[in-house]
């Protein structure tokens, strides 16, 4: 079973300001995730060819991808029922995330038009 590890999720925008913030999870996408969706909510995910980047604290490593892979996994069907239920719930935060209740966009198409 995956542990839940802190990480920071972050990335540079066009003005090559690099903007982060810190989240807890247990996989790598579920990071990115909770990730995007916070630092969207705050506005600032608008970047068309957006790279993530997370870096997991402890021991501390750092990983990269595109929001057309998280798109993708995010797209097929889990590989376990705890995959898939790990995605749904991540699919539905991206649809209603840390807005108050106000719709962010529809999971995976969101990222794909991002």
């Amino acid at each position: 079973m995956p542990e839940l590890r802190s990480c920071r999720v972050s990335y540079q925008d066009g003005d090559g300001i690099r903007h982060s913030v810190e989240v807890t999870a247990e996989t790598l996408y579920e990071a990115a995730v909770l990730g995007m969706t916070a630092l969207r909510a705050a506005g600032w995910i608008n970047a068309p060819n957006l790279r993530i980047d997370v870096t997991v604290k402890t021991p501390e490593t750092t990983h990269s991808i595109g929001n057309a892979v998280l798109a993708a996994w995010l797209s097929r069907a889990g590989k376990s029922p705890r995959e898939q239920a790990l995605k749904s719930r991540l699919l539905e935060l991206m649809r209603h995330g840390a807005t108050g209740g106000q719709t962010i966009g529809s999971g995976a198409e969101t990222l794909r038009s991002r």
